[in-house]
């Protein structure tokens, strides 16, 4: 079986390219197939169904990291593989309205992590503070919320995997905005030091656009 393009991401054509200088899937370079005033980011890989291997998550995850460093990135779901160049751009163009739509969404904007968790001993975290564990996981996600809604476009909640998480949420931010989201965040960690807050990105805009275009994976 040949190979064919994997598609990491979408971004603007305008200062895109040809080629990025990295490797993806399979060690294979990473480059731009353009449509319109769109370019897919690409690399070679071989036409098999891609699971969520930790490998295959950590490339895909890595190739778009670089890419947002200077691009909006309309990230595409893990494992979009198409037979050729050809096929790639005419997907491009049956779904380009989408594409546009969800690019104009994001432009300018990424996406920042904030999860806080409890101590790990109840009972010691229960003497140091008035509330209970429930009343306090409220306020705090309340006014953590309430701080950092007011910098951010959209918000999005995760899940809860863990009893000591107290909340989980993704914040899409305008990328003039992150010292200032930054800022409020350090200021949130020291008035809750009960709390252990983790603060991730940025990233792509995972949570705020699935775009699966129906390649080899779709």
């Amino acid at each position: 079986m040949g190979d064919g393009e994997y598609v990491y991401c979408i971004i603007s054509r305008k200062n895109a390219p040809d080629n990025f200088g990295i490797t993806g899937i399979k060690g294979e370079p990473v480059y731009c197939i353009h449509y319109n005033d769109l370019s897919a980011v690409v690399s070679k890989a071989p036409m098999i169904e891609y699971k969520a291997t930790e490998e295959n998550t950590t490339i895909h995850r890595d190739v778009n990291q670089h890419i947002l460093k200077n691009h909006t990135v309309l990230p595409v779901a893990l494992g979009m593989v198409f037979k050729n160049r050809g096929v790639l751009i005419n997907t491009m163009r049956r779904v380009y309205g989408v594409l546009r739509r969800s690019l104009r969404l994001v432009d300018n904007k990424i996406e920042l992590g904030v999860k806080a968790i409890l101590p790990k001993d109840k009972e010691v975290f229960e003497g140091c503070v008035e509330k209970s564990v429930g009343e306090f996981r409220k306020l705090c996600e309340e006014e953590y919320l309430k701080e950092l809604r007011e910098l951010s476009v959209e918000t999005k909640e995760g899940k809860l995997f863990s009893e000591r998480l107290a909340f989980n949420y993704s914040f899409l931010v305008e990328r003039e905005k992150i010292p200032l989201f930054t800022e409020k965040i350090t200021t949130l960690e020291e008035k809750h030091n009960q709390l252990l807050t983790k603060y991730t990105g940025p990233w792509p805009p995972y949570n705020f656009v699935d775009i699966k275009i129906m390649g080899k994976g779709g």
